[in-house]
C-alpha cells in the first residue's frame, strides 16, 4: 500500500460531537485491570502503571479529537479504538481484541507517536509516514492533537493537522475507545468524539 494513495471519498458529518472527558470526573469511562488514571485541575491524567481506561459506549464510524502531552522522556500509552470489552490476562492488563494507535515520546521504529499497533484483532494493512510524523511532533511538554477517524474498514491518523498514517481492511466494525497505561506519565485535556454517517 502506498501512503500517496490517499482516501478518495469524502467522510459525512452528522454534525454531533460528544465530549467524552469532561474535566471533572471519569463519568462515561471505567478502569480496567488497575489503571492509574485520575483527574486533577480539568486534566485527565496517567501516572505510572497498566492497565486501561474504557469508554462505557461503543461507537463505529467516527473522529476521535484528543489532546496529549508527554511529561517525561519516552513517556508511553496509547489510543485504543474500535476495541472489545475484554482484556488479556497477564500482568499488564490490556485490550485482548482491538487497535491502538501509539502515543510515546518516540519516532523511531519499530513503534513510533501516530503508528498503529493491533490488539488481538484481526489482520490490516497500514502505512505511516515517519518523516512527516517527525517534522510534526512538537516536543516533550507541549500539547499534542491526535485526530483519529475510523469509517468502515479504514482509519486515518492525524498529528497536529497532517495526515501520517492510513490503515485498511480493518474488520472490527465497531467497538469501545480506550487509553492506556504504560508506565509513563501523561496529561488530556482533550477527548471528543464526532459522529460520520
Amino acid at each position: 500500500m502506498q501512503f500517496a494513495a490517499l482516501i478518495s471519498s469524502t467522510f459525512g458529518h452528522t454534525g454531533e460531537t460528544k465530549a467524552l472527558f469532561n474535566g471533572k470526573n471519569l463519568e462515561g469511562w471505567k478502569i480496567e485491570n488497575g489503571g492509574t488514571f485520575f483527574v486533577e485541575n480539568g486534566l485527565l491524567k496517567i501516572n505510572k502503571g497498566t492497565g486501561w481506561l474504557r469508554s462505557v459506549d461503543t461507537f463505529k464510524d467516527f473522529t476521535l479529537t484528543t489532546e496529549v502531552r508527554f511529561l517525561e522522556e519516552e513517556a508511553n500509552s496509547g489510543v485504543f479504538v474500535r476495541t472489545g470489552p475484554t482484556s488479556k490476562s497477564d500482568e499488564n492488563g490490556w485490550p485482548d481484541n482491538g487497535y491502538q494507535v501509539q502515543l510515546q515520546d518516540n519516532l523511531v521504529p519499530p513503534a513510533p507517536l501516530a503508528t498503529m499497533i493491533p490488539y488481538g484483532a484481526p489482520p490490516f494493512e497500514h502505512v505511516s509516514d515517519l518523516e512527516k510524523i517527525k517534522a510534526t511532533y512538537t516536543g516533550l511538554n507541549e500539547w499534542q492533537i491526535l485526530e483519529i477517524t475510523c469509517v468502515g474498514e479504514t482509519m486515518t491518523v492525524k498529528l497536529n493537522g497532517e495526515l501520517v498514517t492510513i490503515s485498511v481492511s480493518i474488520q472490527n466494525l465497531d467497538g469501545h475507545i480506550g487509553i492506556q497505561g504504560e508506565n509513563g506519565v501523561l496529561e488530556f485535556r482533550k477527548i471528543e468524539v464526532e459522529i460520520l454517517n
